[in-house]
């Protein structure tokens, strides 16, 4: 049985401007991907203390926010996946793939494969990282508060087509 290790990233205190924080609203969609990977069989080991656990998806979870001259100008989720790293690949493209079908401008969804990626430092098996909004974008954060479950959802979509799809030996 897989596990998949959440690690959520961020300042735990960022406001979002119509209420809540980076902890309140990645929990609530971190709570929503637990509830549908238990449904599947599939693990949810919380924190960097299941790092050192070899041949699992580490899963990086928060949000972003725009350089000042496009404060509030920039929107949609951005996955990141590890250049070089095929299975980081497949994951990022699964996740991105699920995101895109709730995001409701898809256009602006991007993946990102990149060879530095702070969050995925030390990581020692395929590792992806998820900006769900730009918390400082009215638009995003109004559709996180209305989606939380189905990014939740998405999320684990993507997880479990990277299952299936043999990243993972059960």
């Amino acid at each position: 049985m897989p596990t998949i290790c959440l690690t959520l990233t961020g300042p735990a205190e960022a406001l979002y401007p119509n209420g809540g924080d980076e902890a309140y609203w990645m929990g609530q969609v971190a709570g929503a991907l637990a509830a549908h990977l238990a449904g599947e069989g599939i693990t949810l080991s919380w924190g960097g203390g299941a790092r050192s656990q070899p041949g699992e998806l580490y899963l990086v979870l928060g949000s972003q926010v725009a350089p000042l001259e496009l404060e509030g100008q920039k929107k949609g989720p951005v996955v990141f996946c590890q250049k070089g790293r095929a299975k980081s690949k497949q994951a990022g493209e699964a996740l991105a793939h699920h995101l895109e079908k709730i995001y409701p401008q898809p256009e602006f969804l991007a993946l990102k494969e990149e060879e530095n990626i702070p969050e995925l430092e030390d990581i020692p098996g395929p590792a992806v990282l998820v900006r769900l909004l730009y918390r400082d974008n009215p638009q995003d954060e109004a559709w996180l508060a209305r989606n939380t479950g189905a990014a939740g959802k998405a999320l684990a979509q993507g997880i479990i087509q990277a299952v299936k799809g043999n990243l993972y030996h059960a």
